[in-house]
Protein backbone atom coordinates (compact mmCIF):
# COMPACT_ATOMS: atom_id res chain seq x y z
CA UNK A 1 0.00 0.00 0.00
CA UNK A 2 1.38 3.36 -0.92
CA UNK A 3 2.83 5.72 1.43
CA UNK A 4 1.62 8.87 -0.01
CA UNK A 5 -1.92 8.80 -0.51
CA UNK A 6 -4.50 11.35 -2.80
CA UNK A 7 -4.35 15.31 -1.61
CA UNK A 8 -8.00 16.03 -0.74
CA UNK A 9 -9.09 12.69 0.89
CA UNK A 10 -9.78 14.67 4.40
CA UNK A 11 -8.26 17.74 6.13
CA UNK A 12 -4.64 18.00 7.84
CA UNK A 13 -6.40 19.12 10.97
CA UNK A 14 -9.00 16.58 11.05
CA UNK A 15 -6.24 14.08 10.08
CA UNK A 16 -4.06 14.79 12.87
CA UNK A 17 -6.68 15.19 15.98
CA UNK A 18 -8.97 12.56 15.05
CA UNK A 19 -8.48 9.76 17.41
CA UNK A 20 -9.76 6.48 15.09
CA UNK A 21 -6.64 5.76 14.65
CA UNK A 22 -5.39 5.59 18.74
CA UNK A 23 -8.85 3.74 18.81
CA UNK A 24 -7.65 1.40 16.37
CA UNK A 25 -3.75 0.81 18.09
CA UNK A 26 -5.69 0.38 21.20
CA UNK A 27 -7.49 -2.50 20.19
CA UNK A 28 -4.65 -4.22 18.15
CA UNK A 29 -2.80 -3.71 20.84
CA UNK A 30 -5.01 -5.37 23.00
CA UNK A 31 -5.17 -8.29 21.14
CA UNK A 32 -2.18 -8.65 20.48
CA UNK A 33 -0.72 -9.29 24.29
CA UNK A 34 -3.89 -11.06 24.96
CA UNK A 35 -3.69 -13.54 21.87
CA UNK A 36 -0.32 -13.10 19.77
CA UNK A 37 1.65 -16.43 20.41
CA UNK A 38 2.58 -19.38 18.25
CA UNK A 39 2.56 -22.77 19.86
CA UNK A 40 6.29 -23.68 21.86
CA UNK A 41 7.08 -19.63 21.14
CA UNK A 42 7.36 -16.75 24.03
CA UNK A 43 4.86 -14.12 24.07
CA UNK A 44 5.14 -10.60 23.81
CA UNK A 45 6.32 -9.19 26.88
CA UNK A 46 6.24 -5.53 24.90
CA UNK A 47 3.94 -3.79 21.69
CA UNK A 48 4.24 -0.37 20.40
CA UNK A 49 2.41 0.86 17.68
CA UNK A 50 4.03 4.22 16.16
CA UNK A 51 1.81 6.30 13.61
CA UNK A 52 3.29 8.92 11.81
CA UNK A 53 0.96 11.07 10.21
CA UNK A 54 0.51 14.38 8.48
CA UNK A 55 1.17 16.20 5.59
CA UNK A 56 4.08 16.37 2.56
CA UNK A 57 4.66 18.31 -0.06
CA UNK A 58 7.48 17.50 -2.43
CA UNK A 59 9.14 19.35 -5.80
CA UNK A 60 11.80 19.16 -8.01
CA UNK A 61 13.05 21.50 -10.58
CA UNK A 62 15.62 21.74 -13.52
CA UNK A 63 16.52 25.16 -15.05
CA UNK A 64 13.89 26.64 -14.02
CA UNK A 65 11.01 24.04 -15.12
CA UNK A 66 9.18 21.98 -12.77
CA UNK A 67 9.78 18.29 -13.57
CA UNK A 68 7.26 16.67 -10.28
CA UNK A 69 5.25 17.88 -7.86
CA UNK A 70 3.41 15.96 -5.22
CA UNK A 71 1.36 17.14 -2.31
CA UNK A 72 -0.78 15.17 -0.22
CA UNK A 73 -1.20 13.40 3.37
CA UNK A 74 1.04 10.84 4.82
CA UNK A 75 0.13 8.31 7.07
CA UNK A 76 2.28 4.95 7.96
CA UNK A 77 2.14 2.57 11.21
CA UNK A 78 5.59 1.35 12.96
CA UNK A 79 4.81 -2.00 15.01
CA UNK A 80 7.38 -3.16 17.18
CA UNK A 81 7.20 -6.36 18.86
CA UNK A 82 9.65 -7.80 21.79
CA UNK A 83 9.48 -11.56 22.71
CA UNK A 84 11.96 -12.19 26.04
CA UNK A 85 12.06 -9.82 28.59
CA UNK A 86 14.19 -6.64 29.51
CA UNK A 87 17.44 -8.02 30.15
CA UNK A 88 17.52 -10.69 26.77
CA UNK A 89 15.02 -10.47 24.09
CA UNK A 90 15.27 -10.50 20.05
CA UNK A 91 16.40 -6.98 19.75
CA UNK A 92 19.57 -5.43 19.43
CA UNK A 93 20.82 -8.63 16.74
CA UNK A 94 21.67 -8.61 13.37
CA UNK A 95 19.81 -11.22 10.96
CA UNK A 96 20.89 -12.48 7.72
CA UNK A 97 20.15 -10.66 5.02
CA UNK A 98 16.11 -11.18 3.45
CA UNK A 99 15.58 -12.50 6.76
CA UNK A 100 13.08 -10.96 9.64
CA UNK A 101 13.32 -9.13 12.37
CA UNK A 102 10.53 -7.81 15.18
CA UNK A 103 9.59 -4.83 13.46
CA UNK A 104 7.79 -4.10 10.56
CA UNK A 105 5.69 -1.15 8.83
CA UNK A 106 2.97 -0.65 6.59
CA UNK A 107 1.43 2.27 5.19
CA UNK A 108 -2.20 3.39 6.31
CA UNK A 109 -5.28 4.31 4.75
CA UNK A 110 -6.61 8.32 4.98
CA UNK A 111 -9.89 7.48 5.50
CA UNK A 112 -10.97 7.62 9.20
CA UNK A 113 -12.25 3.71 8.67
CA UNK A 114 -11.45 1.80 12.10
CA UNK A 115 -11.53 -1.48 10.46
CA UNK A 116 -9.01 -0.45 7.52
CA UNK A 117 -6.59 0.70 10.05
CA UNK A 118 -7.36 -2.26 11.95
CA UNK A 119 -6.42 -4.45 8.92
CA UNK A 120 -3.05 -3.03 8.44
CA UNK A 121 -1.85 -2.81 11.86
CA UNK A 122 -2.99 -6.56 12.26
CA UNK A 123 -1.27 -7.32 9.08
CA UNK A 124 2.29 -5.60 10.48
CA UNK A 125 1.46 -7.14 14.03
CA UNK A 126 1.60 -10.83 12.84
CA UNK A 127 4.68 -10.61 10.69
CA UNK A 128 6.44 -8.25 13.60
CA UNK A 129 5.95 -10.94 16.18
CA UNK A 130 6.86 -14.06 13.80
CA UNK A 131 10.54 -11.65 12.92
CA UNK A 132 10.42 -10.95 16.79
CA UNK A 133 10.32 -15.02 17.55
CA UNK A 134 12.95 -15.98 14.19
CA UNK A 135 15.02 -13.30 15.89
CA UNK A 136 14.95 -14.26 19.49
CA UNK A 137 15.91 -18.06 18.43
CA UNK A 138 18.33 -16.75 16.37
CA UNK A 139 19.95 -14.86 19.17
CA UNK A 140 19.95 -17.38 21.40
CA UNK A 141 21.70 -20.23 19.12
CA UNK A 142 24.45 -17.31 18.16
CA UNK A 143 25.46 -17.12 21.61
CA UNK A 144 25.53 -20.69 22.42
CA UNK A 145 29.03 -22.09 23.41
CA UNK A 146 29.99 -18.47 24.25
CA UNK A 147 31.23 -16.75 27.06
CA UNK A 148 30.91 -13.00 28.52
CA UNK A 149 28.92 -10.73 30.07
CA UNK A 150 26.33 -8.87 28.12
CA UNK A 151 24.51 -5.90 28.38
CA UNK A 152 20.43 -5.60 28.75
CA UNK A 153 18.09 -5.35 25.63
CA UNK A 154 16.28 -2.56 26.69
CA UNK A 155 16.16 -0.20 29.74
CA UNK A 156 12.88 0.76 31.61
CA UNK A 157 11.21 4.01 31.35
CA UNK A 158 8.16 6.11 32.46
CA UNK A 159 5.29 5.78 30.27
CA UNK A 160 4.42 9.10 28.97
CA UNK A 161 1.30 10.63 28.17
CA UNK A 162 0.66 13.77 26.31
CA UNK A 163 -2.79 15.55 24.90
CA UNK A 164 -3.85 15.42 21.27
CA UNK A 165 -2.20 18.08 19.19
CA UNK A 166 -2.61 18.75 15.14
CA UNK A 167 -0.02 19.05 12.84
CA UNK A 168 0.76 22.11 10.57
CA UNK A 169 -0.26 22.04 6.70
CA UNK A 170 2.63 21.71 4.33
CA UNK A 171 2.92 24.95 1.96
CA UNK A 172 3.44 23.18 -1.62
CA UNK A 173 3.11 26.42 -2.88
CA UNK A 174 6.25 28.20 -1.50
CA UNK A 175 8.15 24.86 -2.31
CA UNK A 176 7.50 24.85 -5.92
CA UNK A 177 8.14 28.45 -5.88
CA UNK A 178 11.78 27.76 -4.33
CA UNK A 179 12.49 24.84 -6.67
CA UNK A 180 11.54 26.24 -9.63
CA UNK A 181 12.91 29.98 -8.64
CA UNK A 182 16.20 28.78 -7.90
CA UNK A 183 17.02 26.85 -10.53
CA UNK A 184 16.32 29.71 -13.20
CA UNK A 185 18.80 31.95 -11.47
CA UNK A 186 20.89 29.40 -12.89
CA UNK A 187 20.15 30.16 -16.55
CA UNK A 188 22.80 32.23 -16.84
CA UNK A 189 25.63 29.92 -17.26
CA UNK A 190 24.32 27.98 -20.50
CA UNK A 191 27.72 25.80 -20.22
CA UNK A 192 26.22 24.46 -16.78
CA UNK A 193 25.12 20.69 -18.11
CA UNK A 194 22.60 20.11 -14.90
CA UNK A 195 20.64 22.35 -12.62
CA UNK A 196 18.63 20.52 -10.45
CA UNK A 197 16.60 21.69 -7.23
CA UNK A 198 14.11 19.56 -4.89
CA UNK A 199 12.56 20.71 -1.97
CA UNK A 200 10.34 19.20 0.63
CA UNK A 201 7.96 20.36 3.58
CA UNK A 202 6.97 17.85 5.80
CA UNK A 203 4.67 18.30 8.69
CA UNK A 204 3.10 15.61 10.80
CA UNK A 205 2.19 13.88 14.03
CA UNK A 206 3.79 10.86 15.82
CA UNK A 207 1.84 9.41 17.85
CA UNK A 208 2.68 6.20 20.12
CA UNK A 209 0.74 3.86 22.08
CA UNK A 210 2.58 1.17 23.86
CA UNK A 211 1.70 -1.83 26.48
CA UNK A 212 4.25 0.44 28.49
CA UNK A 213 1.12 2.68 29.51
CA UNK A 214 2.87 5.33 27.08
CA UNK A 215 0.09 7.60 25.16
CA UNK A 216 1.44 10.91 23.28
CA UNK A 217 1.30 12.81 20.52
CA UNK A 218 4.52 14.35 19.53
CA UNK A 219 5.44 17.05 16.58
CA UNK A 220 7.53 16.37 13.95
CA UNK A 221 8.49 17.73 10.51
CA UNK A 222 11.24 19.43 8.68
CA UNK A 223 11.20 21.54 5.35
CA UNK A 224 14.51 21.19 2.89
CA UNK A 225 15.46 22.60 -0.50
CA UNK A 226 19.02 21.69 -2.12
CA UNK A 227 19.96 22.87 -5.46
CA UNK A 228 23.13 21.48 -7.18
CA UNK A 229 24.77 22.51 -10.45
CA UNK A 230 27.33 20.48 -13.09
CA UNK A 231 29.42 21.89 -15.29
CA UNK A 232 33.00 20.62 -16.93
CA UNK A 233 36.12 21.90 -16.26
CA UNK A 234 38.58 22.93 -20.07
CA UNK A 235 39.87 19.17 -19.22
CA UNK A 236 36.38 17.97 -19.27
CA UNK A 237 36.98 16.97 -15.25
CA UNK A 238 32.82 16.87 -13.87
CA UNK A 239 32.77 19.84 -11.57
CA UNK A 240 29.83 20.15 -8.96
CA UNK A 241 28.59 22.80 -6.67
CA UNK A 242 25.42 23.00 -4.27
CA UNK A 243 23.68 24.70 -1.78
CA UNK A 244 20.85 23.43 0.87
CA UNK A 245 19.11 25.02 3.62
CA UNK A 246 17.13 22.81 5.86
CA UNK A 247 14.35 24.65 8.67
CA UNK A 248 11.53 23.26 10.61
CA UNK A 249 8.88 24.25 8.41
CA UNK A 250 9.10 26.13 5.28
CA UNK A 251 8.18 29.29 6.62
CA UNK A 252 10.96 29.36 8.53
CA UNK A 253 13.30 28.82 5.42
CA UNK A 254 15.53 31.82 4.61
CA UNK A 255 13.58 34.62 2.12
CA UNK A 256 13.98 33.87 -1.25
CA UNK A 257 15.95 36.86 -1.88
CA UNK A 258 18.90 35.59 0.59
CA UNK A 259 18.56 31.92 -1.28
CA UNK A 260 19.30 33.09 -5.09
CA UNK A 261 22.28 35.48 -3.92
CA UNK A 262 24.14 32.33 -2.59
CA UNK A 263 22.99 30.35 -5.85
CA UNK A 264 24.35 33.40 -7.74
CA UNK A 265 27.33 33.21 -5.75
CA UNK A 266 27.50 28.97 -6.02
CA UNK A 267 26.91 29.62 -10.38
CA UNK A 268 29.67 32.79 -10.24
CA UNK A 269 31.91 30.11 -8.44
CA UNK A 270 31.73 27.17 -10.67
CA UNK A 271 32.07 28.82 -13.76
CA UNK A 272 35.15 30.16 -12.82
CA UNK A 273 36.43 26.69 -11.56
CA UNK A 274 36.12 25.64 -14.84
CA UNK A 275 39.82 27.30 -15.90
CA UNK A 276 40.79 26.95 -12.11
CA UNK A 277 44.16 24.56 -11.65
CA UNK A 278 44.15 20.94 -9.98
CA UNK A 279 45.45 20.81 -6.56
CA UNK A 280 47.00 17.40 -7.26
CA UNK A 281 49.09 16.96 -4.13
CA UNK A 282 48.42 19.03 -0.72
CA UNK A 283 49.96 18.15 2.56
CA UNK A 284 49.96 20.45 4.72
CA UNK A 285 47.39 22.96 7.67
CA UNK A 286 44.25 23.25 6.13
CA UNK A 287 41.43 25.82 7.04
CA UNK A 288 37.99 24.98 7.56
CA UNK A 289 35.72 28.04 7.30
CA UNK A 290 32.61 27.56 9.27
CA UNK A 291 29.77 26.07 6.27
CA UNK A 292 32.74 23.62 5.82
CA UNK A 293 33.58 23.14 9.46
CA UNK A 294 29.94 21.92 10.05
CA UNK A 295 30.79 18.87 8.50
CA UNK A 296 34.17 18.44 9.55
CA UNK A 297 32.55 17.97 13.23
CA UNK A 298 29.73 16.25 12.36
CA UNK A 299 30.87 13.44 10.21
CA UNK A 300 33.80 12.81 12.62
CA UNK A 301 32.10 13.56 16.24
CA UNK A 302 28.95 11.96 15.80
CA UNK A 303 30.41 8.19 16.22
CA UNK A 304 32.29 9.44 19.12
CA UNK A 305 29.19 10.73 21.43
CA UNK A 306 26.65 8.44 20.04
CA UNK A 307 26.37 5.61 22.73
CA UNK A 308 24.04 2.96 21.38
CA UNK A 309 26.46 -0.08 21.09
CA UNK A 310 26.28 -2.11 17.37
CA UNK A 311 23.84 -4.83 17.43
CA UNK A 312 24.92 -9.23 17.72
CA UNK A 313 25.72 -10.50 14.55
CA UNK A 314 24.26 -13.87 12.93
CA UNK A 315 26.95 -16.32 12.55
CA UNK A 316 28.76 -15.34 9.02
CA UNK A 317 29.61 -18.34 6.51
CA UNK A 318 32.64 -19.83 8.89
CA UNK A 319 30.79 -19.59 12.21
CA UNK A 320 32.24 -16.01 13.41
CA UNK A 321 29.81 -13.59 14.97
CA UNK A 322 32.29 -11.32 16.50
CA UNK A 323 30.84 -7.73 17.46
CA UNK A 324 33.66 -4.98 17.89
CA UNK A 325 33.40 -2.88 20.38
CA UNK A 326 31.58 0.39 20.22
CA UNK A 327 33.32 3.22 18.65
CA UNK A 328 32.10 6.08 21.00
CA UNK A 329 34.33 5.40 24.54
CA UNK A 330 33.80 7.40 27.62
CA UNK A 331 37.61 8.74 28.53
CA UNK A 332 38.96 9.02 25.09
CA UNK A 333 40.07 13.02 24.40
CA UNK A 334 38.77 13.99 21.45
CA UNK A 335 39.62 17.53 20.77
CA UNK A 336 42.53 19.86 22.81
CA UNK A 337 42.36 20.53 26.05
CA UNK A 338 39.93 23.14 27.16
CA UNK A 339 36.67 22.26 24.59
CA UNK A 340 33.57 21.46 24.84
CA UNK A 341 30.87 19.65 23.11
CA UNK A 342 27.10 19.98 24.57
CA UNK A 343 23.59 18.52 23.18
CA UNK A 344 20.42 20.08 24.60
CA UNK A 345 17.22 18.72 22.14
CA UNK A 346 15.59 21.49 24.16
CA UNK A 347 17.58 24.60 24.16
CA UNK A 348 16.73 26.57 20.81
CA UNK A 349 12.94 25.87 19.96
CA UNK A 350 12.03 26.50 16.95
CA UNK A 351 15.40 25.15 15.79
CA UNK A 352 15.40 21.84 13.57
CA UNK A 353 16.66 19.73 15.47
CA UNK A 354 14.65 21.14 19.09
CA UNK A 355 12.25 18.20 20.15
CA UNK A 356 11.11 17.85 24.30
CA UNK A 357 10.68 14.09 23.89
CA UNK A 358 12.44 11.40 21.36
CA UNK A 359 10.84 8.87 18.99
CA UNK A 360 10.71 6.78 22.45
CA UNK A 361 8.92 9.02 24.12
CA UNK A 362 11.95 9.61 26.91
CA UNK A 363 12.28 13.34 27.58
CA UNK A 364 15.23 15.50 26.14
CA UNK A 365 18.20 15.75 28.73
CA UNK A 366 21.10 18.04 27.78
CA UNK A 367 23.75 16.24 27.66
CA UNK A 368 27.30 17.35 27.98
CA UNK A 369 29.40 15.02 26.14
CA UNK A 370 33.16 16.50 25.88
CA UNK A 371 34.56 18.59 28.43
CA UNK A 372 37.86 19.90 28.21
CA UNK A 373 38.20 17.56 25.45
CA UNK A 374 37.52 14.68 26.80
CA UNK A 375 34.24 12.33 25.91
CA UNK A 376 32.31 12.41 29.53
CA UNK A 377 29.01 11.37 28.47
CA UNK A 378 27.28 9.73 25.36
CA UNK A 379 23.69 10.48 23.83
CA UNK A 380 21.71 7.27 24.46
CA UNK A 381 18.44 5.70 23.13
CA UNK A 382 16.61 2.26 25.46
CA UNK A 383 19.93 -0.01 24.22
CA UNK A 384 22.08 -0.04 27.30
CA UNK A 385 25.86 -0.56 27.47
CA UNK A 386 27.63 -2.63 29.92
CA UNK A 387 28.31 0.66 31.56
CA UNK A 388 25.54 2.55 31.12
CA UNK A 389 21.29 1.87 31.47
CA UNK A 390 19.38 4.48 31.10
CA UNK A 391 18.29 6.80 27.50
CA UNK A 392 19.21 10.91 27.14
CA UNK A 393 16.02 11.32 25.53
CA UNK A 394 18.34 10.70 21.97
CA UNK A 395 16.45 7.83 20.57
CA UNK A 396 15.63 8.31 17.47
CA UNK A 397 16.08 6.46 13.59
CA UNK A 398 14.64 6.07 10.37
CA UNK A 399 11.94 3.42 9.00
CA UNK A 400 12.23 0.33 10.58
CA UNK A 401 15.56 0.71 12.25
CA UNK A 402 16.45 0.50 15.73
CA UNK A 403 16.60 3.68 17.84
CA UNK A 404 19.81 4.91 18.63
CA UNK A 405 21.31 7.62 20.33
CA UNK A 406 21.47 10.57 17.81
CA UNK A 407 22.87 14.07 17.80
CA UNK A 408 19.46 16.60 18.03
CA UNK A 409 21.25 20.23 18.99
CA UNK A 410 24.87 20.32 19.06
CA UNK A 411 27.18 22.96 20.55
CA UNK A 412 31.02 22.61 19.84
CA UNK A 413 32.77 25.68 22.12
CA UNK A 414 36.76 26.03 21.27
CA UNK A 415 38.89 27.01 24.52
CA UNK A 416 40.03 30.34 23.00
CA UNK A 417 38.52 31.55 19.97
CA UNK A 418 40.36 33.97 17.79
CA UNK A 419 38.96 36.57 15.06
CA UNK A 420 38.83 35.42 11.50
CA UNK A 421 41.81 37.76 10.75
CA UNK A 422 43.96 36.21 13.19
CA UNK A 423 43.23 32.58 12.19
CA UNK A 424 44.05 33.41 8.82
CA UNK A 425 47.37 34.99 9.62
CA UNK A 426 48.00 31.96 12.09
CA UNK A 427 47.42 29.37 8.73
CA UNK A 428 49.92 31.55 7.06
CA UNK A 429 52.37 31.23 9.83
CA UNK A 430 51.98 27.34 9.52
CA UNK A 431 52.21 27.06 5.82
CA UNK A 432 55.46 29.04 5.61
CA UNK A 433 56.96 26.99 8.50
CA UNK A 434 56.53 23.72 6.28
CA UNK A 435 57.82 25.35 3.14
CA UNK A 436 54.86 26.09 1.54
CA UNK A 437 53.86 29.18 -0.60
CA UNK A 438 49.97 29.40 0.29
CA UNK A 439 47.47 27.34 2.72
CA UNK A 440 44.71 25.61 1.44
CA UNK A 441 41.03 26.89 2.82
CA UNK A 442 38.05 24.59 2.51
CA UNK A 443 35.05 26.78 2.31
CA UNK A 444 32.51 23.76 1.97
CA UNK A 445 32.61 20.38 1.98
CA UNK A 446 29.62 18.03 0.29
CA UNK A 447 27.56 16.53 3.07
CA UNK A 448 27.15 12.87 3.13
CA UNK A 449 23.59 12.85 1.29
CA UNK A 450 24.81 14.29 -1.19
CA UNK A 451 27.71 12.40 -1.61
CA UNK A 452 28.54 10.58 -5.07
CA UNK A 453 31.91 9.02 -3.53
CA UNK A 454 31.04 4.84 -2.09
CA UNK A 455 34.99 4.07 -1.60
CA UNK A 456 35.94 0.39 0.12
CA UNK A 457 39.52 -0.06 0.93
CA UNK A 458 41.09 -3.88 0.08
CA UNK A 459 44.65 -4.39 1.89
CA UNK A 460 47.49 -2.91 0.19
CA UNK A 461 45.41 0.22 -0.89
CA UNK A 462 45.72 3.45 0.53
CA UNK A 463 43.36 5.06 2.86
CA UNK A 464 39.80 6.17 1.95
CA UNK A 465 38.92 9.48 2.44
CA UNK A 466 37.50 9.74 6.00
CA UNK A 467 35.38 13.35 5.05
CA UNK A 468 33.41 13.69 2.05
CA UNK A 469 34.53 15.78 -1.12
CA UNK A 470 35.32 19.58 -0.70
CA UNK A 471 33.12 21.37 -3.09
CA UNK A 472 34.73 25.09 -2.83
CA UNK A 473 38.21 25.50 -1.70
CA UNK A 474 41.18 27.56 -2.60
CA UNK A 475 44.67 28.88 -1.78
CA UNK A 476 45.10 31.68 0.75
CA UNK A 477 48.73 33.60 -0.10
CA UNK A 478 50.65 35.46 2.61
CA UNK A 479 49.66 38.84 0.24
CA UNK A 480 45.76 37.62 0.51
CA UNK A 481 45.35 36.60 -2.19
CA UNK A 482 42.87 33.79 -3.43
CA UNK A 483 42.90 31.15 -5.68
CA UNK A 484 40.15 28.97 -6.62
CA UNK A 485 41.31 25.10 -6.91
CA UNK A 486 39.45 21.99 -8.32
CA UNK A 487 40.04 18.45 -7.53
CA UNK A 488 40.55 17.33 -4.54
CA UNK A 489 39.89 14.51 -2.30
CA UNK A 490 41.08 14.00 1.79
CA UNK A 491 42.90 11.53 2.28
CA UNK A 492 43.00 9.28 5.55
CA UNK A 493 40.92 12.15 7.92
CA UNK A 494 39.69 10.48 11.28
CA UNK A 495 38.90 11.71 14.16
CA UNK A 496 42.37 12.06 15.43
CA UNK A 497 42.92 15.08 13.11
CA UNK A 498 40.60 16.75 15.57
CA UNK A 499 43.35 16.67 18.14
CA UNK A 500 45.43 18.50 15.82
CA UNK A 501 43.41 22.06 15.78
CA UNK A 502 45.62 24.42 16.01
CA UNK A 503 43.62 27.40 16.22
CA UNK A 504 39.52 28.21 16.27
CA UNK A 505 37.38 31.05 15.90
CA UNK A 506 34.19 31.79 18.00
CA UNK A 507 31.27 29.47 17.38
CA UNK A 508 28.70 30.04 14.37
CA UNK A 509 24.94 30.78 14.75
CA UNK A 510 23.30 27.42 14.51
CA UNK A 511 22.70 25.82 11.18
CA UNK A 512 19.96 23.43 10.68
CA UNK A 513 20.82 19.90 8.50
CA UNK A 514 19.34 16.65 8.00
CA UNK A 515 21.39 12.77 9.30
CA UNK A 516 20.89 9.89 9.82
CA UNK A 517 22.38 7.31 12.27
CA UNK A 518 26.34 7.07 12.83
CA UNK A 519 27.65 4.53 10.07
CA UNK A 520 27.20 4.11 6.48
CA UNK A 521 23.45 5.02 6.39
CA UNK A 522 24.58 8.43 6.40
CA UNK A 523 25.14 8.40 2.41
CA UNK A 524 22.06 6.91 1.69
CA UNK A 525 19.38 9.01 3.32
CA UNK A 526 18.77 10.79 -0.01
CA UNK A 527 18.59 14.48 -0.87
CA UNK A 528 15.02 14.81 0.85
CA UNK A 529 15.45 12.31 3.66
CA UNK A 530 16.69 12.23 6.56
CA UNK A 531 16.33 13.50 10.43
CA UNK A 532 16.75 17.40 11.55
CA UNK A 533 19.43 18.11 13.81
CA UNK A 534 21.94 21.28 14.76
CA UNK A 535 24.62 22.43 14.67
CA UNK A 536 26.83 25.28 15.84
CA UNK A 537 30.80 25.11 15.76
CA UNK A 538 33.37 27.35 14.70
CA UNK A 539 35.66 27.69 11.76
CA UNK A 540 39.17 25.64 12.66
CA UNK A 541 42.97 25.30 11.61
CA UNK A 542 44.15 21.81 11.35
CA UNK A 543 48.08 21.59 11.35
CA UNK A 544 48.51 18.63 8.65
CA UNK A 545 45.86 16.95 6.82
CA UNK A 546 46.49 15.43 2.87
CA UNK A 547 44.44 16.48 -0.05
CA UNK A 548 44.95 14.67 -3.89
CA UNK A 549 43.01 16.00 -7.04
CA UNK A 550 43.18 15.15 -10.60
CA UNK A 551 41.77 16.49 -13.93
CA UNK A 552 39.64 15.17 -16.49
CA UNK A 553 39.78 12.92 -20.04
CA UNK A 554 36.99 13.77 -22.06
CA UNK A 555 36.57 17.51 -22.94
CA UNK A 556 33.19 18.16 -24.43
CA UNK A 557 33.61 18.23 -28.32
CA UNK A 558 29.84 19.54 -29.06
CA UNK A 559 30.09 23.76 -27.46
CA UNK A 560 26.54 24.34 -24.89
CA UNK A 561 23.92 25.31 -27.14
CA UNK A 562 23.49 29.05 -27.35
CA UNK A 563 21.19 30.66 -24.42
CA UNK A 564 17.82 31.94 -26.02
CA UNK A 565 17.74 35.53 -24.67
CA UNK A 566 14.69 36.41 -25.49
CA UNK A 567 13.35 33.61 -24.04
CA UNK A 568 14.64 34.00 -20.99
CA UNK A 569 14.20 38.21 -20.82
Amino acid sequence: MSALLLAGALSLATLAADLTPVAAAEAELARAMNELQLPDQPAPYLVSYEVVQGNVATARASMGALTTFDEGPFRRVRVDVRVGDYDFDNGNFNMSFGERAGTDSRGLPADEVETALRREMWLATDDAYKGAAEQYSAKIAAREGKEGEHAADLSRIEPLSTEPIEAHDSDGALIRELTEGLTARLEQWPAFEEANAVGRDWQGVRLIVSSEGTRAWLPTGFAVVRIEAITRGEDGARLRNARWWVARDAASLPPFEEMAAEVDAMGAWLSALSTAPVEEDYLGPVLFEEPASIELFRQLVVAEIAGTPPPEEAPDLFGGNETGPPTARIGRRLLPEGWTVVDDPTSLPGAGGYYTHDMEGVPAQAVPAVQDGVVRELLMSRVPRKELNGSTGHGRSLGNERREGMPAIVRVTPDRPRSVRKLRKRAIQLAVKTGLPYVLVVRRVEPPALAEDFQVAFSGEGPLPGLTRPLEAYRLYPDGREEPVRGLQFLGVDRRVLRDIAAAGGTSAPVDVLDAGAGSRRFSIGAIGGLPATWAVPSVLITELELRGSGGREPRVLPAPPRDVAAAD
